[in-house]
């Protein structure tokens, strides 16, 4: 081969070699879960589950015996958690979890591109793959893989009774400090895409969203209560909130706040007695 057969080729060489060492950007597939820690277990349970009409669907001991976490469950992939722990940071939020199909590979991808990873990809108490990160502004993110044989797999199809205010966690929302860093963030480590002005972000080819929460004052421990929070999609939110002032335990609770958005959804929000917001929102009206 000549020298100028050779010349022309080490660029397509050099193109090959770096298309091998690319690393493959696995999938996020939707929210997994917002976990909170709870300040009385019981009184939380009595919250989601006889309040909101949700169903654990397993809880996860201590060395002793005593529960720890309790996973109350909105659908087959999607959780509240609640962990009998004190609060450490951001209000009471422990973490936001998403699921990928494929942890490991994210936890490599994650690595590729500077961000800060566990060694190996473990598999949790529940039985599932799963890892942690921290995005810029110190909230826990973690990243799950559903296994076949995890408690979360063996409740699959179960504890979905039809009393539930929600099947569908609509989104989770953060309160980041820039929304443009946000924004980089998650759309260069999980794939999220922006619309509109970016305070919402598109997860996946599902319906599920990531919010970013953004205000210019410096943020306090009640304003991470009301920006860190679920998302629930209700068909009929008034229909919902009357029915839920009307139960004997309503006067536990805040007062339910009700709502028109500029675009005539209705939405409201709910208060746990941690002070952690639970919005109910109306989901687009089909054409």
């Amino acid at each position: 081969m000549n020298r100028i057969a050779v010349f022309l080729l080490l660029p397509c060489l050099a193109m090959t070699v770096r298309a091998a060492e690319e690393v493959k950007h696995p999938r996020i597939v939707g929210v997994a879960h917002i976990a909170y820690y709870v300040s009385d277990l019981s009184k939380a349970r009595a919250y989601y589950e006889d309040f909101l009409g949700f169903k654990e669907a397993f809880s996860l001991k201590n060395p002793d015996g005593a529960e720890h976490v309790v996973f109350v469950k909105i659908n087959d992939h999607q959780f509240v958690e609640l962990i009998a722990e004190d609060p450490k940071n951001h209000g009471f939020l422990h973490d936001v979890g998403f699921e990928t199909d494929d942890a490991r590979g994210m936890r490599t991808y994650l690595a590729s591109i500077g961000i800060k990873v566990p060694e190996a990809v473990t598999k949790d108490q529940a039985g599932d793959l799963s890892f942690d990160v921290t995005d810029p502004f110190g909230f826990t993110i973690q990243i799950v893989q559903y296994e076949a044989h995890s408690l979360t797999a063996k409740g699959k199809g179960k504890f979905m009774p039809e009393s539930r205010i929600s099947t569908h966690i609509d989104h989770v929302g953060l309160l980041i400090g820039d929304r443009d860093v946000a924004a980089k963030f998650y759309g260069e480590a999980f794939g999220f895409e922006g619309t509109g002005d970016n305070t919402k972000m598109k997860i996946g080819d599902g319906p599920d969203r990531f919010e970013l929460g953004f205000e210019r004052k410096p943020a306090t421990i009640d304003r991470y209560h009301v920006k860190d929070h679920i998302c629930l999609s209700v068909p009929d939110v008034p229909k919902v909130t009357a029915m839920l002032s009307a139960e004997p335990a309503a006067k536990n609770f805040r007062e339910i706040e009700n709502h028109v958005l500029g675009n005539g959804k209705h939405v409201a929000e709910l208060y746990d007695l941690d002070g952690n917001r639970v919005e109910l929102m109306e989901p687009p009206k089909e054409n």
